[in-house]
């Protein structure tokens, strides 16, 4: 049996200024364009072979929905969905719920940490996944803010791309933390 190498990936990216998810947006398809090529570059250069999203809107559900379409591509691609607590999308936009819904449809797993909502259902989230992965992406603007994730994930032997969506940095420049 073939031994998974997994990648995780997790949004750091303020809410507030995060690229409007209309795919007519020409910055939506540069982001979208950018993804795509890291994505499938870790299925074809590293043998990256399951996916885990956190499933939080915006960067790690595009993620999601660009793994689903490598899955058609590639054979023995999987995605995980990791559902903080139950109830995670219940305050979202009727679109946004629909989306996650749409994502959570075709995955290959699904896992819920929780039932309730607790202050620390999204570090425990952050933690489930990054145990489980040998790659971590962290999609950021800001990088003081994942710094002690950063710090964790190097200290037990994690690949860490940190991904600066403002820039759009591709694989060979995004800094590798080991």
């Amino acid at each position: 049996m073939k031994k998974n190498k997994t990648c995780c990936f997790i949004d750091y990216y303020s809410q507030d200024c995060f690229i409007e998810l209309n795919h007519n947006n020409p910055d939506y398809i540069k982001l979208e364009l950018k993804l795509k090529e890291i994505l499938g570059s870790l299925v074809e250069d590293f043998s990256v072979n399951h996916f885990i999203s956190g499933m939080k809107f915006g960067l790690e559900q595009i993620s999601a929905e660009i793994i689903l379409e490598l899955k058609t591509k590639f054979s023995g691609v999987t995605l995980e969905g990791v559902i903080p607590y139950e109830n995670y999308a219940t305050d979202w936009t009727e679109t946004q719920r629909d989306k996650y819904y749409s994502i959570m449809q075709n995955i290959d797993k699904e896992v819920m940490l929780q039932h309730n909502f607790s202050h620390d259902c999204m570090i425990k989230r952050n933690l489930y996944m990054i145990n489980k992965s040998k790659y971590i992406i962290l999609y950021t603007n800001n990088t003081s803010k994942i710094n002690a994730i950063n710090k964790y994930a190097k200290s037990i032997g994690k690949v860490v791309f940190i991904m600066d969506v403002e820039t759009l940095n591709t694989i060979p420049n995004i800094k590798i933390c080991r």
